[in-house]
């Protein structure tokens, strides 16, 4: 769970929000939605740590493991495409990477067996047995070809890098998912896998998009940045829009029966 308590931004004269409190809890998929330049990427910002709050607090689990999308494509450019997904788990791959540097070392003594062992154990206790199955299959859904996982990342346009990233990301197993406009460089093919990968998904995931259908499906709630606040609805897209019309139907009718108060007295 992580627990957000009196937050406040402002740019200069504009306050994003004020005041704000609430929680997001384990295994609900938020979709995040405002207008451009209502802070819904502020908030991602301040929920990972990268940016401090001008007020309030943000509490996050010691232990939670968190899944960003990462926009460092440049730094994996001469790295095999495979590689680049299996650095998701940091331990399995320094554990695999070690195994593969002794491997080519001619002369095992005891010392080096013993290491060898440890090596094994860490990599199947992260499921390293499976793992290069598991990131082949997280880079074919979303566009990448089996036969180019060995290449190196520069094979490919800067679409597909992020696309390599975003499998990195998924293959990290987070407690909580971070992602902000995810669909971007993704085609419909993609997209669609993307949804129903989520809609599995077991942990928490937090979902800034501008694509209505791909929130409709993704999401379990919905966090609306407007009017200086952020409140959040339960329920998808469709849910959420027609909730929001109800309050503002709620809120015109109110104001009516004010005036029609003042005139009376």
């Amino acid at each position: 769970m992580i627990n957000i308590s009196n937050l406040g931004v402002h740019f200069g004269k504009q306050v994003l929000f004020e005041s704000v409190s609430f929680q997001l809890n384990p295994g609900s998929r938020y979709g995040v939605v405002g207008a451009n330049g209502s802070g819904k990427s502020t908030l991602m910002k301040i929920l990972i740590g990268e940016m401090e709050p001008e007020s309030g607090e943000v509490f996050l689990p010691s232990d939670i493991k968190l899944g960003l999308l990462k926009q460092d494509q440049f730094r994996y450019e001469n790295t095999p495409i495979l590689d680049v997904v299996l650095m998701g788990r940091p331990l399995l791959w320094k554990a695999l990477a070690e195994k593969e540097a002794i491997s080519q070392t001619e002369h095992i003594n005891e010392s080096i067996g013993k290491k060898l062992a440890d090596l094994e154990t860490t990599i199947a206790d992260n499921d390293g047995y499976l793992a290069e199955a598991e990131a082949t299959e997280l880079l074919s859904g979303l566009g990448i070809e089996p036969k180019l996982v060995s290449q190196p990342l520069s094979i490919l346009s800067g679409g597909y890098k992020l696309r390599v990233l975003l499998a990195q990301c998924l293959f990290s197993q987070p407690d909580f998912l971070m992602l902000d406009e995810p669909t971007n460089h993704l085609d419909i093919n993609s997209i669609q896998w993307l949804e129903s990968y989520l809609e599995n998904f077991k942990g928490a995931t937090f979902v800034i998009s501008h694509d209505e259908h791909f929130l409709n499906q993704t999401s379990t709630h919905i966090i609306d940045i407007d009017y200086e606040t952020v409140k959040i609805y339960t329920g998808n897209y469709l849910q959420f829009q027609a909730a929001k019309v109800l309050e503002r139907q709620q809120k015109e009718q109110e104001i009516v029966r004010q005036e029609k108060k003042k005139e009376e007295l």
